[in-house]
């Protein structure tokens, strides 16, 4: 109950009394008979129980979407009790979502079986979002009592990171996998790159001989190819809160996310064994694997990507070898901070492939800060960074790209990481 409101009004019922009383004017006291007859039916109200009794469905046109679709949420609630005179309806709206259109507060009266809808669209950023209840404030006929509850009407809303189907990116792990890829073994057998020739044996297949060399040395010669095969391959998403910085940290992360999800979906697709791991606050390691359904338990994974801060995983090299399979593929995935391409070099040093994708949005913020020849100057200093990282790491072994994310990812990598015949 509205204890305020009640000891307002019967602190003026008994005014009115005493003044009309007091200065003999019956006029007066009869002012506060409405008043106590309001006063003693919100009491008497208050003193039922007339909570209201509703229930709420919520509808998605979909579970799983991808970053940038527009979703539509529809939540229906229903007066399974006494009529509400005052109903509050309210669904709250993650704070990561663009409401673009609709109604996602009420207010109305609801009688008995009535129902309410609350219907919006939404654009929501990459993530896994649960949506729990809708908020309900209802008040009583005469405004003295008031109830505030949530009702449930849970729904998961996943919205995953968009990627980029890539090709022509090639892999050479120190160590591949007895099942058909596209990692180049080093080691003669079925495929389509040249490996070298040597003298023809009983039971090899007339169609690789090599009649211009066996013409030349007049003993026949075959042709042997470079056996493709799978390998295992760890993609590395740096989630360091420290890696992130500028205007908009979080859309450099998404934009990481992005290639992340690129580079996962085509090692699937070139039948390689993937595994993730999320370095950032704390390790978030999912175990290599195969298959379409692999892939979309990576993505969920990485839409649930943030940044964070750690002590222990301050630099890249606690990246723990000892989930990586010894001579397999790392690709990190970062915007690399001082001292980072050291950390690769080390993990290059061991044994393993390395490439790095480093997400480049200075040339975005660069045209956002206009001319001048301070800009101009800052943007030379980057420059040079720039060069002198990338100079690093390739003496440290590392393939590096400094992805330009004005533009797509997929030719930038087919150039970078192209197979060197």
């Amino acid at each position: 109950m509205d204890i305020g409101k009640a000891r307002a009004e019967l602190v003026l019922v008994a005014l009115l009394l005493g003044v009309g009383i007091g200065l003999r004017m019956p006029a007066l006291a009869f002012v506060a008979l409405p008043l106590a007859v309001h006063l003693l039916g919100g009491f008497a109200l208050a003193a039922a129980d007339r909570r209201p009794r509703l229930a709420a469905s919520r509808t998605l046109t979909a579970s799983r979407a991808w970053e940038g679709e527009e979703i539509e949420v529809a939540v229906n609630v229903t007066n399974r009790g006494r009529r509400v005179e005052l109903l509050h309806l309210r669904d709250p709206v993650p704070s990561e979502a663009q409401v673009l259109g609709g109604t996602w507060e009420l207010v109305t009266d609801l009688g008995p079986g009535e129902a309410a809808t609350l219907a919006y669209r939404i654009r929501v950023r990459r993530g896994v979002y649960d949506l729990a209840g809708v908020q309900v404030q209802a008040r009583d006929l005469l405004g003295f009592v008031g109830w505030s509850e949530e009702v449930p009407c849970p729904a998961t809303l996943t919205v995953l990171p968009r990627y980029e189907r890539l090709q022509g990116v090639a892999l050479a792990p120190r160590r591949t996998l007895p099942q058909a890829g596209t990692a180049r073994s080093r080691r003669p057998g079925s495929g389509v790159e040249f490996f070298g020739c040597r003298e023809y044996r009983p039971g090899d297949e007339i169609r690789r001989i090599n009649w211009k060399a066996s013409a030349r040395t007049g003993d026949l010669v075959v042709t042997e190819y470079e056996e493709e095969r799978a390998a295992d391959v760890a993609v590395v998403l740096d989630v360091r809160e420290a890696a992130y910085r500028g205007e908009n940290p979080l859309d450099l992360l998404d934009h990481a996310v992005r290639g992340a999800a690129s580079l996962v979906q085509g090692f699937l697709a070139g039948g390689n064994r993937v595994g993730l791991l999320l370095y950032g606050a704390y390790l978030d390691w999912v175990y290599p694997g195969y298959g379409r359904r692999h892939g979309e338990r990576l993505l969920r994974k990485l839409a649930r990507a943030r940044p964070g801060r750690s002590e222990v995983f301050a630099e890249l090299r606690r990246i723990p070898t000892q989930l990586l399979p010894a001579g397999s593929q790392i690709a990190v995935v970062s915007p690399l901070l001082p001292g980072d391409e050291e950390d690769l070099g080390a993990l290059a040093a061991r044994g393993y492939r390395v490439m790095v994708l480093v997400p480049d949005v200075t040339t975005m913020e660069r045209e956002s800060l206009g001319e001048g020849p301070e800009v101009e100057l800052a943007a030379r200093i980057l420059a040079l960074e720039r060069r002198a990282l990338l100079a690093r790491l390739y003496a440290a072994q590392v393939r590096p790209l400094v992805w330009d994310v004005r533009y797509p990812l997929a030719p930038q990598a087919r150039a970078a990481w192209r197979r060197i015949r």
